[in-house]
C-alpha cells in the first residue's frame, strides 16, 4: 500500500521541531528533558536538541514505556524511514502513541521528541542506532487445536456455536471431475449475459458435490445461499476451462485436456490463473453491500489488484497448521500486504443509501474483512487450497451492528461468509501455491465400485462409493438398464467416441473401477469398436458444384490439373477437395469456365 505523506521529512531534529510544533507545545516537551526552559521558540528548540543529541539520549529513551519504545524501533528501522501506522497497529494491536503533544493545551509526551511526523530525523537516527535494537519479526500465530465450539456475544448473551470442519482437498479433486463431466454433457446452465449460474443450476450441482455445499439445504434456502455450487461454474470460466455457449457451459480445449489429465496439476494451474482473472470480483458476492457498480463500475478497485496481497498473505501460513481468518488478516497488515478495495467508499451502502452508507468506516476494515472471507471460503476452499472450520454466519461477526435497521432483511449477517473462523493450507494448497514441489494424496481407497460381466453388463457393486463423476461417465458410455445395471453396446461406445471420449479412456475407466478383470468378450467389444471409431477421419469441409450437364462434368474431371483438385459426385456434380478451392478456381478459369459466387463462400 503506498504511503501518502503530506508533512515534510526533516533531516535534522532542529528542523523537525521548528516545522512541526508551536511554542506552547515545545515548552511542554522541553519540560520533559531540559532543566531550564528559554522563552523564545528557537532557543527552546536549541535547548531540546542539546539534550537529545547528547549522552543523555539513552537515559530519556529508557523512560519510554514498552509501546513507545516499539514505536521508536519501528520508525527507526522502517524500510522507507516512515512509520506505517496500519502495520504497527496490526503488529502491536494498538495504534502508535504519536502526535499527542500537538493539541491545544496538550501535555508533552516524550516519544514525540523521538518520532516526529512518523519519522526519526537523520541526526537523531544515527545516535539511536548505537543502542536501539531492530524490532522483532512478527510471526503469524497458529493455533495448536481447534475449539469444539465458538462462543459469541449476541444481544448481551453468550451463545455457543458448533464448529464444522472440512478437509477440502480430496473433495475438490472429485468435484472438479464431476463439474467437468457435467459441462461436457451440457448440463450446467448459466446466464448468457453474466455467465453466472442461476439458482436452478446451483441446486442441481449442490446435490452432486462430494460432501455437499458448506451448509445444509434448508439453511441455504433460508438466506445463506449456495457457495461451492455457485463457485464451480464461475471458477471454470474464470480460469479458461469452460466458456458460455448460449445458456450452457461448454468445455474449452483447455478444459477437455484437463478432463484427461492430472487433477492436482489442473487445480494448481487454475488457482494461478484465478489470481489475474477479470471474470468476477469476489466482493460482488457480498450482495448486501450495494452501490458496488456506481460511478460506471469505478466505485471499487479491480479485484486483480487485491488478490496478490491475499496470495502473499497465504504464503505466510505454515502448511498443515490452523489459524483464524482474523489472524491471517492481522498478519497480512503487519507484513505490509494491504490492499485498496473501495475507490469511493461513500458510494457503498447497506439497506438505505442515505442512512446506511459506509463512508464513516474510513479504514475499510469491515468491507476488507468480507472480501477476504469471500476469497477464502468461496474460491480457495472450493478449489481445495485451504481446509476450513466455520459456524453458521448469523451473529458470527459484530462489526456491522451500527448499520442494522436501515431496510435490512431478517438475516443477522452481512455476508454469507461471516461464519468462516479458521483456515489451514493443506497438502494440495501447498502444491498449488508452490510451497512444495509435489502433491501426495496419501493412501488411496480402493475404487472397486463395479463389476463388468461377459454379457457386456456393468453392475454397480458399491453405490455409496460411486462418485457423481463415475455416474456421469457411465451415462455417457453405457445404456442404463436399472438403478444398478448399465449395458455396453457398440452404439453407446461409438456415441461416446463421437462426443470426444476415446475407447481407451473407457477401457481405463472400467479397469480402474472394476472389482474383477475385464472379461474377454468385453475386450473384444472394445477393440472392435475402436477399429470402427478410427475407420474414418475428418478431412475438412468441401464445396459441391453443380454442372450444367454430364459433358461439362467429364471435361473438368478428366482435365490433367483439375482432376487432382476435385472428384465427381453423381452424374452432374463435382466436389472440390478441402483446401483446394483457390487452385480449382484458377485452373477452371484457364479452361474457360467459372463458378459464380464460389469466391464469396471460401
Amino acid at each position: 500500500m503506498p504511503t501518502y505523506f503530506l508533512n515534510p521529512i526533516c533531516k535534522t531534529l532542529e528542523e523537525a521541531l521548528l516545522n512541526t510544533y508551536k511554542a506552547d507545545a515545545l515548552k511542554a516537551l522541553a519540560k520533559l528533558v531540559c532543566h531550564k526552559i528559554p522563552n523564545r521558540k528557537a532557543d527552546i528548540v536549541r535547548a531540546i536538541c542539546g539534550v537529545m543529541l547528547s549522552f543523555e539520549l539513552k537515559t530519556h529513551f529508557d523512560k519510554l514505556n514498552p509501546i513507545e519504545k516499539a514505536t521508536v524501533q519501528e520508525a527507526l528501522f522502517a524500510p522507507d524511514g516512515i512509520l506505517d501506522k496500519t502495520q504497527f497497529k496490526a503488529k502491536y494491536q494498538e495504534a502508535p502513541p504519536l502526535g499527542r503533544s500537538m493539541g491545544w493545551r496538550a501535555k508533552g509526551h516524550l516519544v514525540d521528541l523521538f518520532v516526529i511526523n512518523r519519522h526519526v530525523p537523520e541526526d537523531l537516527k544515527k545516535r539511536l542506532k548505537a543502542f536501539v535494537k531492530a524490532p522483532k519479526e512478527d510471526d503469524i500465530r497458529h493455533v495448536d487445536k481447534l475449539p469444539e465450539v465458538i462462543l459469541l456475544d449476541i444481544e448481551e448473551k453468550t451463545v455457543e456455536r458448533d464448529l464444522f470442519v472440512r478437509n477440502t482437498a480430496a473433495a475438490a479433486l472429485n468435484n472438479l471431475e464431476t463439474v467437468l463431466r457435467l459441462v461436457e454433457g451440457g448440463k450446467i446452465k448459466v446466464s448468457a449475459k453474466t455467465g453466472r449460474p442461476p439458482l436452478a443450476s446451483q441446486k442441481i450441482l449442490g446435490k452432486l458435490l462430494q460432501d455437499g455445499d458448506w451448509y445444509k439445504e434448508e439453511d441455504i434456502h433460508e438466506g445463506i445461499g449456495y457457495i461451492q455450487a455457485f463457485a464451480w461454474p464461475v471458477l471454470l470460466q474464470g480460469t479458461g476451462l469452460a466458456k458460455a455457449d448460449g445458456s450452457a457451459l461448454k468445455l474449452t480445449n483447455k478444459g477437455k485436456k484437463a478432463l484427461k489429465g492430472n487433477f492436482p496439476k489442473v487445480i494448481k494451474e487454475a488457482w494461478s490463473r484465478w489470481q489475474s482473472n477479470k471474470f468476477l470480483d469476489e466482493f460482488s458476492r457480498v450482495d448486501k453491500i450495494k452501490g458496488q457498480t456506481a460511478s460506471r463500475h469505478r466505485a471499487l478497485f479491480p479485484a486483480s489488484t487485491r488478490r496478490p496481497a491475499l496470495y502473499e498473505g497465504l504464503l505466510l501460513c505454515t502448511p498443515g497448521k490452523w489459524l483464524t481468518a482474523k489472524e491471517l488478516i492481522r498478519s497480512m497488515l503487519s507484513k505490509g500486504f494491504d490492499f485498496e478495495l473501495a475507490r469511493y467508499a461513500w458510494k457503498l451502502y447497506v439497506g438505505d443509501a442515505q442512512y446506511g452508507h459506509l463512508d464513516e468506516y474510513g479504514d475499510q476494515t469491515m468491507i476488507k474483512m468480507r472480501y477476504v472471507l469471500a476469497y477464502l471460503f468461496e474460491y480457495a476452499a472450493t478449489l481445495g487450497i485451504v481446509d476450513v472450520a466455520y459456524i453458521y454466519p448469523d451473529g458470527a461477526l459484530s462489526d456491522y451492528r451500527g448499520l442494522w435497521g436501515w431496510g435490512m432483511d431478517d438475516t443477522n449477517f452481512l455476508s454469507r461468509y461471516d461464519g468462516l473462523t479458521h483456515i489451514r493450507i493443506n497438502a494440495l494448497g501447498a502444491f498449488a501455491m508452490e510451497m512444495t514441489d509435489t502433491y501426495d494424496a496419501g493412501p488411496q481407497k480402493s475404487r472397486a465400485v463395479l463389476t463388468v460381466l461377459p454379457n457386456h453388463d456393468v453392475v454397480v457393486t458399491d453405490a455409496q462409493s460411486l462418485s457423481p463423476a463415475d455416474k456421469l461417465f457411465l451415462e455417457k458410455s453405457c445404456r442404463k438398464k436399472s438403478s444398478a445395471v448399465w449395458k455396453l453396446t457398440t452404439r453407446t461406445l461409438l456415441e461416446a467416441a463421437q462426443n470426444g471420449t476415446t475407447i481407451e479412456e473407457i477401457r481405463t475407466f472400467l479397469e480402474s473401477r472394476s472389482a474383477q478383470p475385464i472379461p474377454d468378450t468385453v475386450r473384444t467389444l472394445l477393440n472392435d469398436t475402436k477399429k470402427r471409431s478410427t475407420g474414418f477421419e475428418y478431412a475438412g469441409r468441401t464445396h459441391l458444384v453443380a454442372c450444367k450437364d454430364t459433358l461439362v462434368q467429364k471435361l473438368v474431371t478428366t482435365d490433367a490439373k483439375l482432376s487432382k483438385l476435385c472428384r465427381p459426385a453423381g452424374e452432374t456434380h463435382i466436389v472440390i477437395l478441402p483446401g483446394k478451392e483457390k487452385q480449382f478456381m484458377t485452373a477452371l478459369l484457364r479452361l474457360g469456365y467459372i463458378v459464380p459466387q464460389l469466391r464469396e463462400q471460401i
